[in-house]
């Protein structure tokens, strides 16, 4: 396990190597010389050992609310380097006259909240709050030439996490009913000690501060040496201890509690028997098999002996669990009488300010005579200034028709203009039709005369073709002719050829 200052030094952000001369300095001097530091200081003094003191790090680990003050603190804090903090005393003189340490006996019998402004501390420590502002020292202030003086604190900031990150998290375990708000002592303290400790245990004077805390200064519980009694969530808001009914432990309270617990130790012995019988009988088949009758018979006596056990605190815890269901029940219909009770008393009294049949029967009269009045004056506002004036129904009903006849014409006129818009539209659809037609139409014969002239040129081009190879013929047969006959030798050849050349040179 690392050295209390290491552990800061590595946990602590405020505790870096750099800041160490300083932290460790005369904080005395400091104050007069930097006050601003000084205020840094004792700031990252008080945060350190509240979470060290979390941690289980002080020389007291079990001790996770309670700041034990003496050399043995000192000696733990001590540096190779820096020594022991000669301002340590400082720093908790100046925590406890700001509130945020509270000296142990001064919180548990004080009445008043430590958030009140009222709360007022004993005359020890007012004595020891008057030494330390005057700049005294001696028995009324924790620095004792260097040394520190033995007491106890109670760390606010500890208690305000506890409070913050566990109990609000317990608390949301629990039910709204009565049964389900009530624990006993040991739970409680097993259970928190799950959830902050994870396998230690709370001191008890660290319980006893923090339901101190929780009853007076959060008004979350009411407890005494046994028994624990969360309040329903509905009453921790506004109600005072003093006014609710569930502030104080009462005998059915602890009777549940101590039946609760019961039944939670019955399950946790059954829990042991049950795997102590599977234990057992592997022993016997182990043994059986290795030929060893004594060990063999040994295990199986004993398990017939844990499961007659088994069964004696089965039937028990069903009879306890039957006896706890029936508490339920119970409270729960008390709690329901109670809100009926109370729902027929806030009835009455709303009668009671209503008057009965009678008066109800009075005030609607009332109402009646007083709306025939209303309306007998709305009538008289309304009649004419003039009593001979009189309205002329031909003439309204002249000015009615001619308000008609307007409307119609407005009327009439509409529906032309969008009977024209209709038409004008519908003869641009077809001015763009015959448009799109007439296109179709020149594309179509324009492609026609593209093809007729094709065709032309390709039977041109035949028919010249068709021509020449019949001239070329023609010659031939002359020329073969010629041969036959031999008239006139090689000149005649020649001049075949000669015209058989022309022939095709023309064509």
């Amino acid at each position: 396990m690392p050295s209390l200052l290491d552990w800061l030094v590595s946990d602590e952000p405020s505790f870096r190597v750099s800041r160490l001369p300083s932290l460790y300095s005369d904080l005395s001097v400091q104050k007069i010389t930097n006050p601003e530091g000084y205020a840094a200081n004792t700031t990252a003094w008080t945060s350190a050992l509240t979470r060290a003191a979390l941690a289980g790090q002080l020389p007291v680990a079990e001790q996770r609310l309670i700041l034990q003050t003496s050399d043995d603190l000192l000696n733990a804090l001590a540096s190779p380097q820096y020594g022991r903090p000669s301002g340590l005393g400082h720093v908790l003189d100046e925590a406890v006259r700001s509130g945020k340490m509270i000296d142990v006996q001064d919180f548990l019998t004080s009445d008043k909240s430590i958030y009140t402004k009222t709360w007022i501390p004993s005359p020890l420590a007012i004595l020891r709050w008057g030494l330390q502002r005057a700049g005294l020292v001696g028995t009324g202030s924790y620095d004792v030439n260097g040394h520190l003086r033995r007491g106890n604190l109670v760390l606010v900031s500890a208690l305000e996490e506890v409070y913050n990150n566990h109990i609000t998290k317990l608390r949301g375990q629990t039910g709204t009913s009565l049964t389900d708000r009530i624990i006993s002592r040991e739970s409680f303290t097993k259970q928190l000690d799950g959830l902050l400790l994870a396998g230690g245990r709370l001191s008890p004077q660290d319980v006893s501060v923090l339901l101190r805390y929780l009853s007076r200064d959060k008004q979350v519980l009411a407890y005494d040496e046994t028994t624990i009694k969360f309040r329903a969530p509905r009453a921790t808001a506004t109600a005072t201890p003093e006014s609710e009914s569930d502030a104080a432990i009462t005998r059915e309270d602890r009777s549940i509690a101590s039946l609760k617990t019961l039944i939670s130790n019955l399950a946790t012995q059954i829990f042991i028997l049950t795997s102590r019988i599977a234990t057992l009988q592997a022993t016997a088949q182990n043994a059986v098999k290795s030929g060893n009758r004594t060990i063999a018979l040994s295990a199986l006596r004993s398990k017939k002996l844990a499961e007659k056990s088994l069964e004696s605190r089965a039937n028990t815890l069903h009879q306890l669990e039957e006896v706890y269901t029936k508490i339920e029940a119970a409270a729960d219909q008390v709690e329901i009488v109670a809100a009926m009770e109370a729902s027929a008393g806030v009835l009455k009294t709303l009668n009671k300010k209503v008057g009965g049949v009678d008066r109800v029967e009075d005030v609607l009269d009332s109402l009646r005579e007083e709306m025939a009045r209303v309306d007998e004056v709305g009538v008289v506002i309304a009649e004419p200034l003039d009593g001979k004036a009189v309205l002329d129904d031909a003439e309204v009903d002249d000015e009615f028709e001619a308000l008609e006849r307007e409307e119609r014409l407005e009327r009439e006129k509409a529906e032309k203009a969008k009977q024209e818009e209709r038409q004008a539209r519908e003869a641009e659809m077809t001015t763009r039709k015959r448009l799109e037609e007439l296109d179709r139409v020149q594309q179509e014969a324009a492609q026609k005369t593209r093809e007729k002239r094709e065709g032309e040129t390709r039977q041109t081009e035949n028919q010249t073709q068709t021509g020449g190879d019949a001239v070329e013929g023609e010659l031939s047969r002359s020329i073969e002719k010629m041969q036959r006959m031999d008239l006139g030798g090689q000149q005649p050849q020649q001049e075949g050829r000669k015209m058989q050349a022309e022939q095709v040179s023309m064509s």
